[in-house]
């Protein structure tokens, strides 16, 4: 048990480009509203999917643990790659066959400390989605959760630009949403407890009034690392004991994680609606083959009524020179235009076919 008094780690609320901060998730008015709106879990981590910026100090052990590994060796391996993941809101793990080529750097910040409170459920998931479904239990007994840290620094692409198409096309890529693209680390506690219940009577709570109120106690929940290690952190690389990974700053892959986002949306059973760029291309494709089909009919006809003319002329059928030179340039004007409508429509046929790969049938 610890009491309130002696906490001294701290969340400190920073931007990526600062290299150093952790930076606690914010919610837009929006996502706010449809936190609280949402009835259900599910519904929970589909808005949670959406931050980009999650914390992972609830992340299970053994994924935390490989996580630390890869950042840490890939600072000093020479056959450096990008670490990717398949993240859905209320879970993330590493997809270990994907690899794409990039280096991560550290940067040491100044020791920063704070603490994130979570006081109810829409909080939980708000705030720390990875590990809501198994803390809730925890946060219903004791009505609060702090997660007490301290951030030593962050392990950072060396580069931003990814070569996304060959992460696309790269087979063992498939299940990839994200690309890590920062990764605030130092230690971190995770205390249960410690609110004041409703005053019984007259008097201040636990002072002079056995009866008037009580207090809950705080309890240690779990912790990775220590405050004395962080302070020991240098520029070359971060302390064996204060390089718990704390929060993750994510790169969608892009068309990915919409898909994701996309399925988790729609009600077992029922097909996702088409994206909206897929259904703009599919009507693209639609009009040209439209357009083309109308100058196939066209130009076929066209050609047809000159090659009845040029048979009415081979037969005789116009009596005096004067009809003849009319009708051989009737003859030709329809059989430029029969041409020309054959050549457009093939034309829009064939810009309609990639048209309509693109945009799904």
């Amino acid at each position: 048990m610890m009491r309130s008094g002696c906490v001294a780690f701290a969340l400190v609320a920073g931007t990526l480009s600062g290299c150093g901060g952790l930076l606690t998730p914010k919610l837009a008015p929006s996502d706010t509203h449809s936190v609280r709106g949402a009835p259900k879990d599910s519904n929970r981590c589909v808005v949670a999917s959406t931050h980009r910026e999650p914390l992972v100090t609830e992340w299970s052990a053994s994924s935390k643990a490989r996580l630390e590994i890869l950042l840490t060796a890939t600072l000093a391996d020479t056959d450096r790659y990008a670490v990717a993941v398949e993240y859905s809101g209320c879970e993330l793990r590493i997809i270990d066959n994907c690899q794409p080529p990039a280096a991560y750097d550290w940067s040491k910040s100044t020791l920063s400390r704070d603490s994130v409170d979570i006081n109810d459920a829409d909080d939980l998931y708000a705030k720390l989605p990875l590990g809501a479904v198994n803390l809730e239990g925890a946060l219903k007994r004791s009505g609060r959760l702090s997660i007490l840290t301290t951030v030593a620094g962050q392990i950072r692409l060396k580069r931003s630009s990814i070569d996304f198409d060959a992460v696309a096309s790269d087979p063992g890529c498939s299940e990839a949403t994200h690309i890590i693209q920062a990764v605030s680390i130092g230690a971190f506690k995770m205390i249960e407890g410690g609110r004041g219940q409703a005053t019984v009577g007259a008097g201040v709570a636990g002072i002079g009034n056995a009866g008037a109120s009580t207090m809950r106690t705080e309890q240690m929940v779990r912790e990775a690392g220590s405050d004395a290690d962080c302070q020991q952190t240098t520029e070359g690389k971060p302390h064996p004991g204060c390089r718990s990974p704390l929060q993750l700053f994510l790169l969608p892959i892009p068309h990915v994680a919409e898909k994701v986002a996309l399925k988790q949306t729609t009600p077992a059973g029922e097909t996702p609606p088409p994206a909206k760029k897929s259904r703009t291309l599919r009507t693209i494709s639609y009009i040209l083959a439209g357009l083309g089909v109308a100058g196939l009919g066209g130009g076929t006809a066209s050609m047809l009524v000159s090659g009845g003319i040029e048979g009415k002329i081979k037969d005789g059928g116009y009596g005096t020179p004067d009809d003849i030179t009319s009708a051989q340039g009737s003859m030709q004007t329809t059989r430029s235009l029969g041409a020309g409508g054959l050549i457009s429509g093939g034309l829009l046929l064939g810009a309609a076919v990639p048209f309509f790969l693109v945009g799904g049938k």
